[in-house]
């Protein structure tokens, strides 16, 4: 006859390991680069004139606002968002992170010029 009790302790150990896995699991999922620091380089800027840091930025700049119209467009169809996660998703966080990057070298340069839309 079998022992319950060791039966009982084999679900409890098996549920266990299933939470520990998820939440590690979720803990990765959880790691974010804001920036994408961990992308761009930061002092790629650092040796550009005002005008070249300007431009770059205005560059990205544009460029995301073409990534993020694709990714909303890929994610209102079916499926969309691993299209969208897949095709667009990686560029658009090195175009963000390159921006930040511009936007750090032209506060240190002292770079006096507006931020585009």
């Amino acid at each position: 006859m079998q022992d319950h009790g060791d039966h009982r302790v084999g679900r409890v150990a098996s549920r266990l390991i299933a939470c520990l896995a998820a939440l590690a699991a979720a803990g990765c999922g959880s790691v974010s680069d804001p920036a994408g620091f961990s992308i761009a380089t930061q002092d790629r800027y650092d040796f550009m004139t005002c005008q070249e840091i300007i431009n770059n930025r205005n560059g990205m700049t544009a460029r995301m606002k073409q990534l993020s119209e694709s990714i909303e467009k890929a994610e209102a169809s079916p499926g969309g968002f691993i299209v969208g996660a897949a095709a667009y998703r990686s560029e658009y966080v090195q175009a963000r992170a390159l921006v930040a990057a511009a936007d750090r070298a032209a506060r240190k340069n002292n770079c006096d010029a507006p931020k585009p839309n």
